[in-house]
């Protein structure tokens, strides 16, 4: 054998360098995959048809020489033809097929809502709220860049947007060209780890079945089934990943403005306060009335809201809130009634606090409306209840709240930044609120965001026009009538006994069902007809028949490599350490490392899946499957703005102008890099950061 190796090690390092220089070599990834998958097996096949690949096994006969394709080249391609067709359709057609509806439709919805302007909007409005502080123009793109990371999850689409609108703007302003190039390319990355994310989606769809294959040999092992080891199937969905991604996202977001304001802090030439305009007479001056003592305005804008979320994690913890539907009886509350309460209250209070200047009666009138709904909720309602009687009950005090909403909408509109920011932020809460929540799975709240995208780009191109924006806002409503009567009536019509309040609900469904999927209709008409409906389904189109055919052939390569036992050679080594953590840590270390030269989606399909039966294999007591998830999914982050061949770099260069050079770019990442870094030890010395969520929250 060639300098000590075995014919599978050989194998293994004529399969990757057949990878690597199919990718290097400019070819789309997809046919480069595919190619080096039929490259290297022919080359595999040729040398072990002429006995230059074998390994040697100990048997009772001596040393046996076995080639590594011991079947011969007609029937391992045979074998793989067969495998990888079945592999194809069960993928394309069978269990996954769910989770991975869901890419295009957050491929869609972030499109949509890119090609609509309004993330131009968000960052001119955020620069205009922020750009007064030191660092605040850097601190805004952090901002909107979260923003669009939970409303695309579209790694390249946000990196462009954001360097083709907030670059020269910060250039203009004074910051260094290493901040600003630093600054857009690594929030351009938060769309890999904030939900919703199209890295979850792929990696849900994978290390599922990664964690029960590895769940069961380890219970094979032991001698026992998974339910006897764990007490439970061994399920990890997507929805759980999402939960676990939201807060380390809002960390790694809230570590890129803190270094911000630092460096601005640290450097003020480099990152020095924008002027603005004057700003108009007739507007009232918030930061006036409180004497311009910015640290009070902060504190009353966001203290009321901290405290809440604050005292909705005690009672929750304490048993006060549940996952129960309603439990009057005991004195608890519902996570529902708690999400209505904190959503309602906010709304109330920070128009309180930011538009003093109105009557408060109408917001006063809305939190009396809390008040009751919650002492309904324990006092009034139980189990018992039918949904007919709850929709009594709660009648009086939710005309109460909408009352008081209504009135504190129309006052924060007149807020420049909330008018902007709400639609988006509205849009966002109604996914990831539907997902982590319990309410649905992925895939249905991936199609409410396509289709609220649409509405909502359809809204900011008929600005002016109040006819249209009617039809809309009816549409909207109509789609959230569908939700409450979804998450509180029985809808089946296909059942023998069908009381009335259920056939009540029904027939409202279907009203609203009409009117909504008129506003949608009507929505789609109006981007065709401002010409942005062709771009946006083109856009669409290309992303996802990217993800899918990099898909097809990564499983082809993967075959590939099993066809001569590459995969469980790489098992066996990875088995051979024993520490779970040091494990995890040395795979860890090589997707980083694969990171350099291999996009997400090659390394979410063709190395998870090797790897992912021995390290999902661990106790999810000591090791819980979330937590291995999304450090994954922060490590394939990083590897998007890591020189020299982070991607996130790529794009940016691309738009990037003459004056700003490769160099500046480079110099700029590094800070944000060892943030990262920071952030994947946090997490790996806190997994509660990841689990807490989960644990909280109902499961889907």
């Amino acid at each position: 054998m060639f300098f000590g190796l075995n014919g599978v090690e050989i194998s293994l390092i004529i399969t990757f360098a057949c990878l690597f220089i199919g990718i290097l070599s400019g070819f789309p990834v997809a046919f480069a995959i595919a190619g080096s998958a039929i490259v290297s097996f022919g080359i595999i096949a040729v040398m072990s048809h002429a006995g230059l690949l074998y390994t040697l096994v100990e048997g009772n006969a001596g040393t046996e020489i076995i080639p590594v394709l011991p079947q011969g080249w007609d029937g391992a391609f045979l074998s793989i033809l067969s495998t990888w067709s079945g592999g194809i359709f069960s993928r394309a057609f069978g269990g996954n097929v769910e989770t991975l509806l869901a890419v295009p439709l957050f491929v869609l919805m972030g499109i949509a809502l890119e090609r609509s302007r309004i993330a131009e909007d968000l960052l001119t409005t955020m620069a205009r709220t922020f750009g007064t502080l030191p660092g605040g123009l850097a601190i805004a793109v952090v901002l909107v860049g979260t923003l669009l990371a939970a409303s695309t999850g579209v790694v390249g689409a946000t990196v462009v947007t954001m360097g083709l609108i907030a670059l020269p703007t910060m250039l203009r302003a004074g910051y260094s060209k290493s901040l600003s190039t630093g600054v857009i390319a690594t929030s351009g990355t938060l769309g890999q780890i904030i939900p919703p994310s199209i890295v979850i989606v792929l990696l849900g769809s994978i290390v599922g079945d990664m964690y029960s294959i590895g769940q069961e040999n380890r219970a094979k092992e032991m001698g026992q089934t998974v339910m006897e080891m764990l007490g439970e199937p061994a399920v990890l969905s997507t929805g759980t990943l999402f939960k676990a991604a939201f807060i380390p996202g809002v960390v790694l977001a809230l570590m890129y403005a803190l270094y911000a304001l630092g460096y601005a802090l640290l450097k003020p030439k480099s990152a020095p306060p924008i002027k603005l305009d004057e700003a108009d007479s007739g507007k009232f001056d918030v930061a006036a009335h409180y004497g311009h003592r910015t640290g009070l305005l902060v504190l009353l804008t966001l203290g009321p809201v901290i405290l809440l979320v604050a005292l909705w994690l005690a009672l929750t913890n304490m048993g006060f809130i549940t996952s129960q539907a309603f439990a009057g009886d005991t004195g608890l509350i519902s996570h529902g009634t708690a999400l209505v309460t904190l959503a309602s209250l906010t709304i109330l209070l920070l128009s309180m606090t930011l538009q003093p200047q109105y009557r408060p009666l109408p917001l006063l009138i809305g939190i009396v409306g809390v008040a009751a709904y919650v002492l309904v909720d324990i006092f009034v309602l139980g189990p018992e209840n039918t949904p007919g009687e709850r929709f009594v009950n709660y009648g009086i005090p939710v005309l109460l709240i909408l009352f008081g909403v209504k009135a504190a909408l129309t006052r924060l509109s007149n807020i420049d930044v909330l008018r902007v920011v709400s639609p988006p932020v509205i849009l966002i809460v109604s996914v990831l609120g539907s997902i982590l929540g319990g309410v649905t799975s992925p895939t249905p709240a991936a199609a409410l965001g396509a289709a609220g995208a649409i509405m909502l780009a359809a809204a900011r191109l008929s600005e002016g026009n109040r006819s249209a924006t009617r039809i809309i806002l009816w549409a909207a409503f109509a789609v959230v009538i569908m939700l409450l009567m979804r998450g509180n009536f029985d809808l089946r019509m296909s059942l023998d006994d069908v009381n009335l309040e259920n056939k009540v609900a029904v027939w409202v469904t279907i009203a609203a069902y009409h009117v909504a999927v008129f506003g949608l209709l009507f929505s789609c008409f109006v981007l065709i007809s401002k010409k942005v409906m062709t771009s946006v389904v083109r856009e669409t189109t290309k992303v996802t028949s990217m993800v899918f055919m990099i898909l097809v052939a990564s499983l082809f390569l993967s075959l590939s490599i099993r066809a001569y036992g590459g995969e469980h050679y790489i098992q066996e080594v990875l088995r051979s350490i024993e520490d779970p953590r040091t494990l995890l840590l040395a795979v860890m270390a090589v997707l980083f490392l694969l990171g350099f030269v291999l996009d997400f989606i090659e390394i979410i399909f063709i190395v998870i899946p090797i790897v992912g039966p021995v390290i999902y294999a661990a106790d999810p007591a000591l090791m819980p499957p979330e937590w291995i998830t999304i450090l994954i999914a922060v490590n394939l982050q990083t590897s998007f703005i890591t020189p020299p061949f982070g991607f996130a770099l790529f794009y940016l260069r691309g738009v990037a102008p003459p004056s700003v050079t490769t160099g500046d770019i480079y110099r700029g990442i590094w800070p944000f890099v060892l943030i990262q870094i920071v952030g994947l030890v946090l997490l790996w010395n806190f997994p509660q950061i990841t689990t807490f969520l989960p644990d909280l929250l109902p499961a889907n």
